[in-house]
């Protein structure tokens, strides 16, 4: 069965409503979590807020390290929008017992999340809530369809707890990356934990160029925003399945060469203007740094379009075999001598 969203019938399009009622009202109206409290005049209140409170203070946290998580949803909508005709002609089979369970199970995991005043449940068990209800009332198949923009639409929780997390192996693997092109094009460097020091000398102060790499230039700032560029990018030019899997395994290798070409900017503009130019001083970041991170996003994309012209054989020669036509001389028997 298709479906037609002018021909549903009133308690289904009530039921639906009804859902992303409670979807809006879990988010935005219930007091979840206290957080690590408010300061008010020297003392610290604890008081419950909504989880959306919660994912805007976060998105506002290490210089809108998670602000990408605003247009979240607006690219879902689109997507949605612009793939209509192929998803809303998918056969609609409720998985009535799958949906139910895993609906149970968002909620006991929002309910745990209440009592232990941990947010990061709260943003899972919605993300759940909406799988079991996809499943409840559509199934399997249209869930395959919104695979993918049900992983989009998990890079709206500000997942911040895993920055800490991946930020270290990513500083180290930088700074062994940028020191080793480095010494090998000519260039003398050496690595010490997240910061790397040249032999070349600053035009201004005469001194060694050094770079730090923190959590920015390691790829860690710009990662999660590539990932979310990179679901809507498959969605939208890939289509096979395995295909968007590849390309999506793909996108923290393409983050980190983005960056790596980012640290190749800066150590040339500092060569060239000097490291204040360059970089910037303290915590101060220069103009220059800043357009060498957006360089990172123009980089990546041009990488993430090479792939997918390779998977999918756009870029590659088409070698086509040539069929043979073989011609066959028609030969007309010769007419031994004519009697007389």
């Amino acid at each position: 069965m298709k479906v037609d969203f002018r021909k549903l019938k009133k308690s289904e399009f009530s039921i639906s409503l009804s859902c992303v009622a409670v979807f809006l009202c879990l988010l935005g109206v219930v007091a979840y979590s206290a957080g690590y409290g408010r300061e008010v005049n020297g003392v610290v209140s604890y008081s419950r807020e909504p989880l959306i409170k919660s994912m805007i203070a976060d998105y506002r946290r290490d210089g809108g390290e998670w602000s990408f998580g605003y247009f979240v949803p607006i690219a879902v909508g689109v997507l949605l929008w612009l793939r209509r005709k192929d998803i809303f002609g998918t056969e609609v089979n409720p998985a009535t017992g799958s949906g139910i369970v895993l609906l149970f199970f968002g909620f006991l995991i929002y309910w745990a999340g209440y009592r232990g005043e941990q947010k990061y449940f709260g943003y899972a068990s919605l993300q759940i809530i909406v799988l079991g209800s996809i499943l409840w009332f559509l199934g399997w198949a249209w869930f395959r369809k919104l695979f993918w923009l049900w992983v989009l639409l998990g890079m709206m929780w500000p997942w911040r707890f895993l920055i800490d997390f991946v930020s270290h192996p990513l500083q180290t693997l930088m700074v062994k990356l940028t020191t080793s092109f480095m010494n090998l094009v000519g260039v003398e460097a050496i690595s010490n934990g997240s910061s790397l020091r040249t032999a070349s000398l600053d035009p201004i102060t005469r001194t060694p160029i050094s770079m730090d790499v923190d959590v920015a230039c390691s790829g860690m700032r710009s990662l999660f925003a590539l990932l979310m560029i990179g679901l809507i990018f498959s969605f939208l030019r890939v289509k096979e399945e395995w295909k968007r899997w590849l390309l999506m395994a793909l996108v923290p290798v393409l983050a980190i060469l983005g960056n790596f070409v980012r640290m190749l900017m800066l150590y040339g503009g500092s060569l060239a203007w000097g490291s204040k130019v360059a970089i910037g001083e303290g915590h101060d970041v220069s103009t220059f740094h800043t357009v060498a991170g957006l360089v990172v996003f123009v980089v990546v994309l041009l990488l993430m379009s090479g792939v997918v012209m390779i998977i999918e054989r756009r870029g590659l020669p088409r070698f086509r075999m040539r069929r043979k036509v073989i011609k066959r001389s028609v030969v007309t028997p010769a007419v031994e001598g004519g009697g007389e």
